[in-house]
Formats: C-alpha cells, structure tokens, sequence
C-alpha cells in the first residue's frame, strides 16, 4: 500500500507509539517508588541468601540461616507482589502490541515494508509484522529507561 521508505518509517512511528503507549500504562498501574522499594528489599534477602551459601564455619551460618527463617514470609509476599507488578506491566505490553498489528496489519498489507540487506539471495524482504515487532521490541527498552520505568530485576 504504501512504498518502502515511507512504510518502513510509518511502522517504525508506529512502534514508538506503541511503547509509548505501553509506558503511559505502567506509568499507571505501577508505582515507580514502590517498584524500587520492592527491589531494595529483594536484593537485602539474596545478599543474606549468600552469605549464608558462602559462610565457612557453622556459627555465621546458622547465625544468617535464624535470621532468614524469621524473615522468610516477608520476602515471599515482597516476591509475589514483584511479580504481580511485572505481570501487569507485560499484559499492558501484550495488549497494546497486539492491538496496533490487528489495526495496522490491513493497512500494510502482505507487502515488504523494509529489506534486510544480507539475505540467502540478495536483500531479503521484511513484512510488517516483523518490522514492527523488531522495531516495538528494539525501541521498547530504551523508551523505558528514558522515562524511568525499567522493569528489570537487577536495577
């Protein structure tokens, strides 16, 4: 339907819509402070956890062991309510990608909206789906990052 650089740049903008969309929705079912408490505490229980597997004599790690028993069922509901948190986050990513390819797949068609330059027989073609995805899944990190929603267990 439309030609290569404009439908190559239209799935793109709709990719950074799409993440965007995305943001704004964990913006809203996720409480960014909350998220990075949840976190703290977390990485609190896996230092102890260490400490405890790396612990040479028996007195430190009976003395870490007492210590993780008594807060053993805070940590679990620390880690239910994580990833409480992160199945909302990936429901709004799935809903919000799904719903972009089954309203802009009609548009785009069967046609090529981008060719990858090395193929088995020359430049290959990409679909948009593909580009799209490549491009959501590309650009969806860093639009996070940028607005400060990472949602990745380390931070």
């Amino acid at each position: 339907m439309f030609e290569i650089p404009i439908s190559t740049l239209l799935a793109l903008l709709a990719a950074v819509g799409m993440c965007l969309l995305h943001a704004g929705l964990s913006r809203l079912l996720v409480n960014p402070k909350r998220l990075r408490e949840l976190q703290r505490e977390l990485r609190e229980y896996e230092k102890l956890l260490r400490k405890a597997m790396r612990a040479k004599d028996e007195k430190t790690r009976a003395k870490v062991e007492r210590k993780l028993k008594k807060r053993m069922a805070h940590f679990e509901r620390v880690r239910r309510e994580l990833s409480g948190i992160w199945i909302k986050s990936m429901i709004s990513m799935f809903l919000s990608f799904f719903l972009l390819i089954f309203v802009l797949s009609p548009l785009f068609g069967r046609e090529p909206v981008a060719y990858f330059p090395i193929g088995l027989e020359g430049p290959m073609p990409v679909p948009f789906v593909l580009w799209y995805g490549l491009c959501a899944m590309s650009l969806g990190m860093l639009i996070q990052r940028a607005l400060g929603l990472g949602m990745t267990w380390g931070e």
